[in-house]
């Protein structure tokens, strides 16, 4: 029943994500100027109840749907800590991953708020973005914890690479997002190059600043077009980091046999999300290609991690240990 509970919150959250990143794509994030409600109700209204002029219901549904939907996804969390916490047969780092899912919930629950009363503020809306990747990662945990995964033995060093490349991964979605919450999709309109440059003018001081914090409306971008052009082309260029290093970790497990199938998952994931990347770019980010693109990071993400949940680190052998281990061994 666990095991079933937390599959089931694992697509929910999925689903949860998909639709944040359609709230963003058709700008609906302040669809609802409000929160938890809607102009003060719990359904959106079709006027302003106060200036009784139209909204648009279209937003306003869009933004309260995946509230809904997130709503029942916390009640579910919650629900599933109360099984684990009375269960008998659950380990207790278990216990305290589920407890982590329950207050990260709460976290995505504020972050929910602030989007809205911040007025879409880039990092605000970034750390939304990777609030949720992280509760995918965590139910994923949750879930191969309560089954049974066979796991692999490798090399420390294939391990240890496995979490560098999920290090950059995190890192190229943190950037997509901030890509996102910028507006900064269509900020270079060509491809490999950028306004026909393989390297325009950069704005990094611009682009980065994060303690910009500003008391506006961010909904359509407020930064230059130079500092979107640098969010875009550093978007790009990590991009070529990641998929190489994700080559690379393909080329030092392949040798495992147990692993190949988890590899060409993560080989094929990988090149449909350089393919839905450039093509975004080709024909102007149009709204299905862009939604694809954020659930192939997701599902990326969720690959990497279960891979790397499979694999064991070999035991040192006697004769790597440390010497003042080999001579006690030889006194006793």
């Amino acid at each position: 029943m666990l095991r079933r509970l937390t599959f089931i919150a694992l697509m929910m959250a999925l689903v949860v994500v998909t639709l944040g990143a359609l709230t963003r794509l058709l700008d609906a994030g302040l669809g609802c100027p409000d929160w938890p409600g809607c102009y003060g109700q719990l359904i959106p209204p079709q006027h302003h109840p106060e200036t009784t002029t139209a909204i648009d219901s279209h937003k306003a549904w869009m933004e309260m749907t995946h509230r809904y939907i997130a709503g029942l996804l916390g009640l579910l969390i919650l629900v599933l800590t109360f099984c684990v916490e009375k269960s008998n047969s659950v380990a207790t780092h278990t216990r305290w991953l589920c407890r982590g899912v329950l207050m990260l919930v709460i976290a995505q629950a504020l972050f929910g708020m602030w989007t809205v009363t911040m007025q879409l503020l880039p990092q605000i809306v970034t750390l939304h973005l990777l609030g949720g990747m992280a509760l995918l990662s965590l139910l994923l945990l949750l879930f191969l914890q309560l089954s049974k995964t066979t796991p692999v033995t490798v090399a420390p060093q294939g391990r240890k690479l496995s979490i560098i490349v999920l290090l950059f991964l995190i890192t190229q979605i943190t950037l997509g997002g901030w890509t996102s919450s910028h507006y900064a999709g269509l900020a270079c309109p060509d491809f490999p190059t950028c306004h026909g440059k393989w390297l325009p003018a950069l704005d990094l001081q611009q682009a980065f600043n994060l303690s910009d914090i500003q008391t506006t409306n961010y909904e359509g971008g407020i930064l230059s077009s130079d500092a979107r052009v640098t969010i875009h082309v550093v978007h790009r260029l990590f991009a070529l980091l990641v998929v190489f290093s994700i080559m690379l970790l393909a080329v030092r497990l392949w040798g495992y046999t147990l692993l190949r199938k988890q590899l060409l998952v993560i080989l094929s994931l990988t090149l449909i999300q350089v393919s839905l990347g450039i093509s975004n770019v080709l024909l102007l980010l149009p709204l299905s290609l862009a939604l694809l693109h954020n659930t192939g990071a997701a599902l990326l993400l969720l690959s990497l991690i279960h891979l790397i949940f499979r694999l064991q680190p070999k035991p040192q052998s006697l004769w790597q240990q440390p010497h003042h281990n080999l001579e006690m061994d030889r006194v006793i």
